[in-house]
């Protein structure tokens, strides 16, 4: 997940100058939800970016027989979701405030408004776009590619200790992971994803079961994992989000 000090600093909004950042920052808006009230539910339409100003988020997908897996945590100065301004996505899974917690969101609806009626502020996002694919593109070297796949060995390695159930090959969830739901998880597009899982799946880490749900091998599980370099926040600044109590 990516840490920020400020919606503002998001990558989309790199080529703008402090006015257009600051009729950009009137957009935010900034919704709270007491502790075990969901901000958004699995299958709903996705509709906003946000960041985590206060408190900390739970995400949640529920089985097939009903019972809740905790996916992971966002916590203060996290970013999420800010691929679902320029698609019709829906929520891959359900978060809920794990306490009292409050969002810096941009919606949309509130961002395409902008876009239609301010055509040299579109035109600079569309070239933040542009250098973010490029940018993606020169990441798809081996480090990159090392980067997401300790990700999410960590993660599959968790999800399976967790939520996993003992089989011949090894641990099996008890419930399907798209890849976009992985992505999502370790913060990495589906097309990563997909590149890392089929490595993982070569080197007789995970596989398919018949039911579509990922088996992790037990040898894997038995191995030390690669360590996770540790998230530094942002510092809030002059971010007023950050300073509402």
């Amino acid at each position: 997940m990516t840490s920020l000090s400020c919606m503002a600093d998001m990558w989309l909004f790199d080529a703008l100058d402090e006015k257009e950042k600051a009729d950009v920052r009137r957009l935010f808006q900034r919704p709270e939800y007491l502790k075990n009230e969901y901000l958004f539910n699995e299958g709903e339409p996705a509709s906003s970016v946000f960041i985590v100003t206060k408190g900390r988020v739970k995400l949640i997908k529920t089985s097939e027989d009903g019972r809740e897996i905790v996916l992971g945590y966002l916590t203060a100065n996290q970013l999420f979701g800010e691929e679902v301004l320029f698609d019709e996505s829906r929520r891959s899974f359900a978060a809920v405030a794990a306490e009292d917690t409050r969002l810096c969101a941009c919606y949309k609806s509130s961002f395409e408004t902008l876009l239609a009626q301010n055509s040299q502020l579109s035109l600079k996002v569309i070239k933040s776009l542009g250098d973010k694919i490029r940018r993606i593109t020169e990441q798809l070297a081996d480090v990159a590619i090392y980067d997401t796949r300790s990700s999410l060995c960590r993660t599959l390695a968790r999800l399976a200790k967790e939520h996993g159930r003992e089989t011949s090959d090894g641990m099996k969830l008890n419930f399907r992971l798209t890849h976009d739901d992985l992505g999502a998880l370790v913060g990495a597009s589906r097309v990563m994803i997909t590149n890392v899982m089929r490595s993982l799946k070569l080197a007789g880490i995970v596989k398919d079961d018949i039911d579509h749900r990922l088996v992790i091998s037990r040898w894997f599980l038995n191995e030390p994992l690669p360590e996770e370099t540790p998230v530094t926040p942002g510092s809030p600044g002059n971010c007023e989000c950050f300073q509402l109590r």
